[in-house]
């Protein structure tokens, strides 16, 4: 077997000295970089950040598993799930950013009367509407 010398005594598949690593120097002195640690936030977007496809009145969708438990939420407490509605609570306050506002005499007169349609029990009065044509 031949020992491939070049002619300036290298061996076949070597760079020449210069360009060779030096002795006790790294080739890769920065090192790879650190791996990056999930926070538990982190984990907390990934996974409910997760697209999936849904059909809805016969039509796919693509949304998240975040908006899908909202959904189920907001369902469940339509429903009358009292659950439901106890968990849908902080969510509804914390979008609530309509600007306060103060009742009119005349928005306060219409609250009375709606409010008048029912018992103490909550269950409602036969009430006749009066047209005002």
């Amino acid at each position: 077997m031949s020992d491939n010398k070049k002619v300036d005594g290298r061996r076949y598949n070597q760079p020449p000295k210069n360009h060779q690593f030096q002795k006790g120097k790294s080739g890769n002195p920065k090192g790879r970089p650190p791996k990056k640690k999930d926070t538990f936030m982190d984990e907390i977007k990934r996974v409910f950040g997760q697209i999936h496809e849904v059909r809805i009145n016969g039509k796919v969708r693509k949304v998240s598993k975040s908006e899908l438990i909202f959904e189920q939420m907001a369902n469940g407490a339509i429903n009358g799930d009292v659950q439901m509605i106890r968990l849908s609570i902080p969510f509804m306050k914390s979008m609530d950013d309509a600007p306060e506002f103060e009742l009119l005499p005349e928005d306060e007169k219409i609250i009375q009367n709606f409010r008048d349609m029912f018992d103490d029990a909550g269950e409602i009065i036969d009430v006749e509407v009066a047209d005002e044509n």
